[in-house]
């Protein structure tokens, strides 16, 4: 006779370490495990072992989005499982949003504790906090901040989770030119927005990868006034609700390389729970982490490697120390740092306009988070000051 596991078994240390994109197929098994999966007790410990035990995905907004179809066409985020890297299967793995069909493209623009910042372009006029493995998603509400005349130019986004006050947070920075912008806060726990009175002396540049780290957002960014135009790591504090400064480490590539492309060009990174950067000059590349967060002098060289091929764009670095890269033709390859071994994942992109995230999927709730039911943005009100509602849905 075939003998039962005892029960905390199953659900410690089976059913715990089963990623959250999977899990929820389990649910039709049996009524005790439908309700498991929605007790709140697992659904932290689920988390709680999914944050110690798997590797996060890669998250981003693949390049073949047709978003320039003049029909809606169905929105796709792109994956690219660690584990599933080196494995012969189609990647990166495009999971389909059901209550997006509009003509324009989407931007993924954060990814925190399993929840995913995403919004519709143009210029963030839309912003939704999805979870990808329940599909639940809530969509924030219109700023009643007043604006100036002057139409937003750009916008940037940060997504984060404050454990301070155990609440998730968009940071929104409006420019409209320079020294004309404003700074915004919502706040997930009060479902609101709020002005952050700031000079923003500084222009984040759009290729930039944005990293949240210590209760802090980080960018690359052009600084103006006492930075000359000089590219530094602009981060912004929950704390004390200010930015500031970081300036990067001073690579030490060869100055008698006389290829065009020798220009470093570096982008932050966080890497094993550190701040760092990834510099590129040509082929070659250094990654450099700051030892003591905050302190200049504490930057020190991590890893330096040379590929056989031009890389168009540094995108992201993983928790096992793999980078994500992608070619001048738009081919995906990952670099891992231990083992020098380049994959190529294939022809599948990542969007010019979204950046990388690491994500690691749960079962969390979104307070005051809704199951969609339409097909469209009929029931989501855009932000009229962005974007009219004419120009989103057929």
């Amino acid at each position: 006779m075939s003998q039962e596991l005892p029960k905390d078994i199953i659900i410690n240390d089976i059913l715990s370490r089963v990623p959250a994109r999977h899990i929820l197929r389990f649910k039709s098994v049996c009524k005790s495990w439908y309700s498991l999966f929605r007790n709140p007790n697992f659904i932290i410990k689920h988390f709680q072992t999914q944050s110690f035990h798997s590797d996060p995905s890669f998250i981003f907004t693949p390049q073949t989005l047709s978003s320039s179809s003049s029909s809606p066409s169905d929105q796709n985020i792109g994956f690219i499982p660690s584990d599933d890297i080196n494995k012969h299967i189609k990647i990166p793995i495009q999971i389909d949003i059901p209550f997006l069909k509009i003509t324009k493209p989407l931007r993924v623009s954060g990814s925190c504790n399993g929840l995913v910042c995403l919004t519709v372009l143009p210029i963030a006029s839309i912003i939704l906090i999805w979870n990808p493995a329940t599909r639940v998603f809530k969509d924030l509400p219109v700023s009643g901040i007043d604006r100036p005349r002057a139409g937003p130019i750009k916008v940037v986004l940060g997504f984060g989770f404050d454990e301070l006050v155990d609440d998730y947070k968009v940071l929104r920075i409006v420019y409209y030119g320079y020294p004309l912008n404003q700074v915004e806060m919502y706040s997930l726990s009060t479902n609101s927005w709020k002005e952050i009175k700031t000079r923003v002396r500084f222009l984040i540049v759009e290729s930039a990868s944005s990293v949240f780290l210590n209760g802090r957002f980080h960018w690359n960014a052009i600084g103006f006034e006492e930075r000359q135009g000089k590219k530094v790591i602009v981060c912004f504090d929950f704390r004390d609700e200010a930015f500031r400064y970081i300036m990067p480490p001073e690579f030490d590539f060869d100055d008698d390389d006389d290829d065009d492309d020798s220009k470093v060009r570096w982008n932050v990174v966080v890497v094993e729970g550190l701040l760092g950067v990834i510099g590129m000059s040509g082929k070659r590349f250094q990654v450099w982490v700051m030892n003591e967060y905050g302190v200049v002098s504490s930057w020190m060289k991590y890893r330096e490697f040379e590929l056989e091929d031009k890389v168009g764009r540094m995108l992201g670095c993983g928790l096992k120390r793999e980078f994500l890269l992608e070619k001048e033709g738009g081919q995906l390859v990952v670099y891992d740092s231990d083992s020098q071994r380049v994959t190529n994942l294939g022809d599948n992109g990542v969007a010019y306009w979204s950046d990388v995230f690491n994500h690691v999927g749960s079962l969390l709730p979104i307070k005051g988070g809704k199951v969609a039911r339409r097909t469209n943005l009929s029931d989501v009100v855009p932000d009229a000051f962005f974007v009219r509602m004419m120009d989103l849905t057929i």
